[in-house]
């Protein structure tokens, strides 16, 4: 029979397991592009910027709005591939149940 011990030892499991996915996924990158790939912002699994690059064309055009604009587009492309991995990755380990404030 399944008691209130196995369902304490199956959440102090799962939780463990979510810790240790949390940290592999600080080391996963994704990619994030604006402008056919002339903004690339590279982001972890942690939902932090890595890395931005921003093609040398930009700068001689000297518009600046719209690499601001371009850059915004980039970085939410990437925040947002980054949050689909997270999902993607705790909906595998948990199964598919939704977890409130784990999984989005």
């Amino acid at each position: 029979m399944f008691g209130l011990k196995d369902l304490i030892e199956n959440a102090q499991n799962l939780q463990a397991k979510v810790a240790a996915l949390q940290d592999e996924l600080a080391d996963r990158i994704v990619v994030g592009t604006a402008g056919g790939g002339m903004v690339t912002v590279e982001a972890n699994g942690a939902q932090e910027i890595v890395s931005i690059k921003i093609e040398a064309d930009l700068f001689a055009e000297e518009d600046k709005e719209m690499l601001e604009e371009l850059i915004v587009a980039a970085v939410n492309d990437a925040l947002a591939k980054a949050r689909d991995l997270v999902t993607q990755e705790m909906t595998k380990l948990t199964g598919g149940i939704k977890l409130p404030g784990i999984i989005g």
